[in-house]
């Protein structure tokens, strides 16, 4: 879904939950951003802190359209599908073997 929750009008939820206080980065899986990129302003990111006993006041944080309003810094690592199809143009060498 891409979403924790949604409602009856159509406005979807993401809950971040932490103990202590907000990390300066928040994480969102493949299906979570896209979305909350289709989803823009029916999508709301909940970021709640300070859960921990003794850490401060607990505190919620809404944000409507997170992907629009935060920087957005795609993921390092790339995945290629589909190495093992041998119709992609390439060179192939073997070693010559003991067989």
């Amino acid at each position: 879904m891409g979403a924790d929750a949604y409602d009856s009008t159509g406005r979807y939820y993401e809950i971040k939950a932490h103990g202590r206080a907000v990390p300066g980065e928040l994480t969102l899986t493949r299906s979570e951003f896209v979305r909350a990129w289709s989803g823009g302003e029916n999508y709301t990111l909940v970021i709640v802190s300070r859960l921990e006993e003794g850490v401060g006041k607990p505190t919620l944080r809404l944000v409507n359209d997170p992907v629009h309003r935060f920087e957005v810094e795609p993921p390092t690592d790339v995945r290629l599908k589909g190495v093992r199809d041998l119709s992609v143009e390439s060179a192939v060498y073997e070693w010559p073997g003991t067989e």
